[in-house]
């Protein structure tokens, strides 16, 4: 067979490019964007190898997407466009196109697997959960959905602020203060320009950024799609972990139980109470593991999807890279005479790593972001559940075909760190004298959801599928998933912020009193401009009135210009914190008063500020 000549080869590729960039600006412009990045996701699964599914194959360039995404956000708020969908997925097609030609790899993707649909099934139930309350709703449900995790108020208005400014909003402090509250300029925003990013193709627009209450909705979904996203990759991880084990009738009982708490369990507090980043980072660092308990056969791949997954992480939510970075490390060193002999991806890894690690340092050493490593939070891990499902899963590690399998000898390397970064931060919290504290609670989600993608170890106890009959392992697995779900405490939720279960709790959606108060910010938005920040004064002991301010703000998109009263220094039940508020506003600000008293209240502190221009309002 004749080689092509070089400039034949160059000519296909600028051709290839040409049709590439038509296609983007054809899709764009008969507003189809949004097929885009499924394209690109299934485009760069065809040029990875590794995994034995189609499932395996996305997931891997999920991961490598997720982590490129990250850092090229770093030059989304330099270039001239932006956001923009047309110019992002050009160059990312441009990108794989010239990959494809320097690997010499042709686009192939494997098969669907049995497997797939079992992991596509379970994800698609807690998806089907996450998404019942807002599905088929009124804007009023939707927002009252929102009000109950106070933590979406001000992550929306950086989801938002991301997509006015083309980038991170750490690149233009100056610009980013007109948007949102200072604090959270150098918050870690790898979600927020995914989901802004995302967002643009969804719109098939750059400029179109809807009102403010649609603005919400759409995040809203963002963060049901990702918390869906977090299910996939913790069954698929424990399906990736656990392949040499299992069969068809316990690879279905395994991803019920990942399904069944994710559903039901206390992993859904997540949703409920409003982390997405959280959700996310999660997501990144459990595929991580995975892909560190059992790397993908060529080097090159491998560097670079750890590479990816680990910037990801430092991008997204950087309290899970200290002990993701350190499994990395440890991976590395007992890899090292096999990662030696690729230089070049070697060397990106290392350079993607340090960019991780950039967010953090960031944050810690100039953001004074290490100051609230021990605050006190409501976020509380059932302790009973996590050593349960850890006295399980030891029993698989320590069977005979546990110790001798180097896949679970790599996933219980990799767990040691996790566990002990979630010990060090509750020894602090201890020590510190403030309990079981916010982010320890947050480390020990992490020792979670690792606990819960080794639960395939059980199936270490059973015959090896070369030697059993798959019609005989249903019966045992069974009875060790009602067992599981029981100890691990799926389904529970007696807490005192639910008064029941969780995912009954989630399904049944707000009460009168939160689609009450999102009637009244509707209203507020609608008949009060928005030419001046309001705050809301109510009958409450200050927190509502909080939470119904920060919520006003983001609708009306004045959350820079509302930063100094939402987040004064005092107490939000202090008496004194409604006039504090005013002397740090600069220019007009509304009260909008909730009753008779709290418009007398109101009056009283305008009074006492006459120096202020402040307006008393009722709607």
């Amino acid at each position: 067979m004749p080689v092509p000549s070089p400039w034949r080869v160059q000519l296909r590729i600028l051709a290839l490019v040409a049709a590439a960039w038509l296609l983007v600006t054809a899709l764009y412009a008969a507003h189809c964007a949004l097929v885009l990045p499924p394209l690109l996701l299934l485009a760069t699964a065809s040029l990875l190898r590794g995994g034995r599914g189609l499932l395996d194959r996305v997931m891997l360039a999920a991961a490598l997407l997720l982590g490129a995404t990250c850092v090229a956000g770093l030059g989304f708020a330099y270039w001239p466009w932006g956001l923009h969908p047309v110019p992002v997925a050009g160059t990312a097609a441009t990108v794989l196109i010239l990959l494809a030609a320097w690997s010499g790899r042709r686009p192939s993707l494997p098969r669907p697997r049995w497997s797939d649909a079992v992991a596509l099934a379970a994800a698609g139930v807690v998806g089907l959960v996450a998404a019942w309350p807002a599905w088929h709703t009124s804007q009023q449900a939707k927002l009252a959905i929102m009000l109950d995790g106070e933590d979406l108020g001000r992550h929306a208005a950086v989801f938002d602020a991301i997509r006015r400014t083309g980038g991170y909003l750490f690149a233009d402090h100056a610009r980013a203060e007109r948007y949102v509250y200072g604090g959270m300029i150098d918050y870690p925003q790898g979600s927020h320009l995914l989901e802004g990013l995302l967002d643009g193709f969804v719109r098939s627009s750059a400029d179109d950024f809807g009102v403010g209450t649609a603005m919400l909705t759409h995040y809203l979904w963002f963060t049901i799609v990702g918390y869906t996203f977090l299910a996939l990759a913790l069954v698929w991880s424990a399906q990736w972990i656990a392949a040499g084990a299992l069969t068809p009738a316990r690879c279905v009982p395994l991803a019920a139980l990942i399904a069944a708490v994710c559903a039901a369990g206390e992993m859904l507090e997540l949703l409920s109470f409003g982390y997405p980043s959280q959700v996310l980072g999660l997501a990144e660092a459990v595929l991580l593991m995975a892909l560190l308990a059992r790397p993908v056969a060529r080097t090159r791949d491998q560097l670079l999807l750890v590479a990816a997954l680990l910037a990801a992480v430092g991008f997204t939510y950087y309290l899970y890279l200290p002990p993701v970075g350190l499994a990395a490390l440890i991976w590395l060193g007992t890899q090292w005479r096999r990662v030696a002999r690729r230089p070049g991806a070697l060397a990106l890894a290392a350079a993607c790593g340090l960019a991780a690690a950039a967010p953090m340092a960031y944050g810690l050493l100039y953001a004074d972001q290490a100051s609230a490593l021990f605050v006190i939070g409501y976020l509380v891990l059932s302790r009973d559940a996590l050593a349960a499902l850890a006295a399980l899963v030891l029993t698989g590690l320590l069977s005979r075909r546990g110790r001798h399998s180097r896949i679970w000898r790599r996933y219980a390397l990799g767990f040691v760190p996790a566990a002990a970064f979630a010990g060090v931060l509750l020894v602090g919290q201890r020590l510190f004298g403030v309990g079981s504290g916010y982010y320890a609670n947050k480390a020990l989600y992490l020792v979670f959801a690792l606990l819960l993608v080794g639960a395939g170890a059980l199936a270490l106890h059973l015959p090896p599928p070369a030697v059993s009959r798959r019609h005989r392992s249903l019966p045992v697995a069974v009875p060790a998933l009602i067992a599981i779900v029981a100890l691990s405490g799926a389904g529970r939720g007696d807490t005192p912020y639910t008064g029941g279960f969780w995912g009954r709790s989630w399904v049944r959606g707000p009460d009168a009193a939160r689609l009450a108060q999102a009637d009244l910010l509707l209203v507020a938005a609608a008949r009060l401009p928005d030419d001046a920040p309001v705050l809301v004064v109510g009958d409450d002991t200050g927190y509502e009135s909080y939470r119904l301010t920060l919520f006003l703000s983001a609708i009306q998109r004045t959350s820079g210009a509302t930063a100094g009263a939402i987040y004064n220094h005092l107490p939000v039940t202090n008496p004194d914190r409604l006039d504090a508020s005013i002397a740090t506003m600069q220019g007009p600000v509304r009260l909008l008063a909730l009753s008779d008293a709290s418009a007398r209240r109101a009056e009283a502190v305008r009074a006492r500020h006459p120096a202020s221009r402040v307006e008393v309002v009722r709607v």
